[in-house]
């Protein structure tokens, strides 16, 4: 029977690029492009455990795949495979934005000024969710 962790090269330690604590993270998922797709931008984008378990919960891999069709899956596919690689500006910045950190119903139009404050009240989970 094949395990999860034997998807990992055999090395001494699998702590040569990610912690523990990342990998038994990266264990709880079984989507083999999903666990590919998050090892590679926790070693990219230096996150930590903690947003390692925030991207995990918010679904990044699937918005990312949902958010241009199919046409799309074959571009993350490939980012699990082979890590980002930045060739213009926008590269850097993420699209498209999630706000669920501040506690917005979904439905509920909002005016710029209002949206404006309550980014400004959480300032940190919003630099967070802008990306690197």
């Amino acid at each position: 029977m094949y395990t999860i962790i034997e998807s990992y090269e055999n090395q001494q330690t699998l702590s040569v690029e990610l912690s523990w604590p990342h990998y038994c993270e990266l264990l709880n998922i079984s989507d083999k492009n999903a666990r590919g797709f998050y090892q590679q931008e926790s070693i990219n984008s230096n996150w930590s455990v903690r947003e390692l378990k925030r991207q995990i919960e918010t679904s990044l891999f699937e918005r990312l795949i949902l958010s241009d069709g199919s046409s799309n899956k074959k571009k993350v596919l490939e980012l699990a495979n082979q890590g980002v690689q930045y060739s213009k500006p926008n590269d850097i910045l993420k699209d498209p934005y999630v706000f669920e950190f501040l506690g917005i119903p979904e439905n509920k139009p909002m005016l710029e000024k209002d949206l404006e404050k309550a980014l400004i009240i959480k300032i940190e989970k919003f630099l967070l969710e802008l990306g690197r």
